[in-house]
């Protein structure tokens, strides 16, 4: 009986809240989503930032202008679920985060040009292409929830915490990097060339780094830490059937 009442208040909400059924779906998690579809264009007007953030399966595609510009393309549905911030020094775009949201066959895609970028945040299955930038600042990247970050870039120090089977590509020159991946996650970094670099892979996960300085790695639960360049071997730990090699 309690289940039926629950049912019913339900469909009632959806009535009321002139949603259809195909729409908006309430079950035990959250709500499920379908894209209408019908695609409209919206173009926030953010400046004077230099940090990135993104969630909920989004496909970003963030690139170098003297300018600000973010274009952000999806179902005309799924408007009244978006949220577009600025915090500090950040843009952010994703869902509203009281939201359970689970999405099908959705379009959620934005174009951010901006002069400098100096971090990347991406969760929920997000996709994110970076080119053309070139700086001394140093690079924040936060990867989780099977996220990628894909791209070419010039910058400072890098900082690398990859995890929950995400993955880094980048191509460029850096500083020095830290770098962190664990979950059965990836960083390639073999075409990003840094000076001194300290990494850590674990959980099955698999780094590869290129390092003209010096070299700390930690390798553990079958992940595996590869290197090119000549790097001076400083602190190499191993365990659990991992390894530190040169690729």
């Amino acid at each position: 009986m309690s289940r039926l009442l629950l049912l019913l208040a339900v469909f009632a909400v959806v009535l009321l809240s002139g949603c259809s059924m195909p729409d908006m779906i309430v079950n035990g998690i959250g709500r499920a989503v379908t894209g209408s579809g019908n695609l409209i264009t919206l173009e926030p007007t953010f400046q004077d930032f230099s940090r990135v953030e993104f969630s909920h399966a989004f496909q970003a595609d963030v690139t170098q202008g003297e300018s600000y510009s973010i274009v952000i393309t999806i179902d005309d549905n799924l408007q009244q679920y978006l949220e577009v911030s600025q915090t500090g020094d950040t843009l952010k775009a994703g869902f509203k985060p009281e939201l359970m949201l689970s999405l099908r066959n959705a379009t959620m895609k934005a174009r951010i040009t901006m002069p400098e970028l100096t971090g990347v945040r991406g969760s929920g299955a997000t996709r994110i292409t970076i080119g053309g930038f070139e700086s001394s600042r140093d690079l924040a990247v936060d990867l989780s929830g099977a996220s990628t970050l894909r791209g070419q870039i010039d910058a400072g120090d890098l900082q690398a915490d990859v995890s929950g089977a995400s993955r880094v590509e980048l191509t460029g020159r850096g500083q020095d990097g830290r770098i962190s991946v664990s979950g059965a996650s990836q960083a390639n970094l073999a075409d990003f060339a840094m000076q001194n670099v300290a990494v850590e892979a674990s959980g099955a996960s698999r780094a590869e780094v290129n390092a003209s300085g010096r070299l700390d790695a930690e390798a553990s639960g079958a992940s595996t830490v590869g290197y090119a360049g000549t790097p001076t071997m400083g602190r190499i730990e191993t365990s659990g059937a991992s390894s530190v090699r040169e690729r």
